[in-house]
């Protein structure tokens, strides 16, 4: 039998906070790889997420949110922005439908311009906007970039996901794979609960507390049956911890137990988590806490 021909693509995607990147990444493999919120900030390091389909593998860089940088936090999270756009084939640079050209995107697209990048323009969330808007969103990116090709889309409903992954199979190269055909993201086990607590966080508590938390894996074992884990979550206030424990630590057994019930559904398994709360005070220029979140 002849042997198939294999080719593989990397894409970046990049934008400001809040207008789908995770989502677009999680529609696009099919499964769940990076949390989401309502939340501007999300996403804060970088996540690589692999589809491998009909010869050609996909290789996608969803990057956090670019945003005015105010700590070591929001520095190396911009970092990872640049190192990103550098590291790809072809940027997804998503905005969204409605969006007008803000400093934000002015400063994405001059490190497209720089790393003389090719791009598409991802309009998204189209269920939400009319026509007009889309259309005048459309015209107001294209002028300030000569992108490769505009694809408006929505993320949530997964409407024109199939058509950007049709467009990205045309500029693939020929190629080995870089990850087995059944892998698809690089994210650690022990990370990728952290990162689910993080999401039930941005959920459950107000706006400002889950932008002043980290959490890292103290311990992880796992067996064929169960997975533990030791969480610490740290934040900047005394006032914080006693807000995400809660009364008798019911916030924290709510955001744990939810956290839980995914987890178990996505590792196949038991999944036991036990979280201990930390005051950090400056944690977001602390590098050693940086380096265990993946910045």
């Amino acid at each position: 039998m002849e042997k198939r021909e294999t080719k593989t693509v990397f894409a970046t995607i990049c934008g400001r906070p809040n207008v789908g990147k995770s989502t677009l990444l999680n529609a696009l493999l099919g499964k769940k790889v990076s949390i989401v919120s309502p939340k501007a900030q999300t996403t804060r390091a970088r996540v690589t997420g692999v589809l491998t389909k009909d010869g050609c593998q996909y290789v996608f860089l969803d990057t956090p949110g670019y945003h005015r940088a105010k700590s070591g936090l929001g520095r190396a999270m911009v970092q990872s922005v640049s190192e990103g756009i550098e590291n790809a084939d072809i940027a997804l640079f998503v905005v969204e439908a409605g969006d007008m050209v803000l400093q934000a995107e002015k400063n994405i697209l001059k490190m497209l311009s720089q790393n003389k990048m090719r791009a598409f323009l991802i309009v998204n969330k189209i269920d939400a906007a009319s026509d007009e808007q889309v259309l005048k969103t459309i015209s107001l990116f294209s002028e300030k970039y000569v992108f490769e090709d505009v694809i408006p889309l929505s993320a949530r409903k997964k409407v024109g996901v199939d058509i950007l992954l049709c467009e990205l199979e045309k500029r693939a190269e020929p190629s080995f794979f870089y990850y087995d055909g059944g892998f698809v993201s690089d994210t650690p086990k022990a990370n990728y609960i952290c990162e689910i607590l993080r999401e039930k966080m941005l959920y459950n508590l107000g706006l400002e507390i889950p932008h002043t938390v980290a959490l890292t894996a103290e311990s992880f074992d796992e067996t064929e049956n169960l997975i533990r884990a030791h969480i610490t979550v740290y934040c900047a206030r005394d006032s914080h911890k006693g807000i995400i424990i809660g009364k008798n630590g019911s916030m924290l057994k709510k955001i744990s137990s939810e956290a839980r019930r995914e987890l178990e559904s996505y590792f196949g398994k038991k999944v036991y988590i036990d979280c201990f709360v930390k005051v950090k005070n400056d944690w977001q220029n602390n590098s050693g806490i940086l380096a265990q979140i993946g910045l």
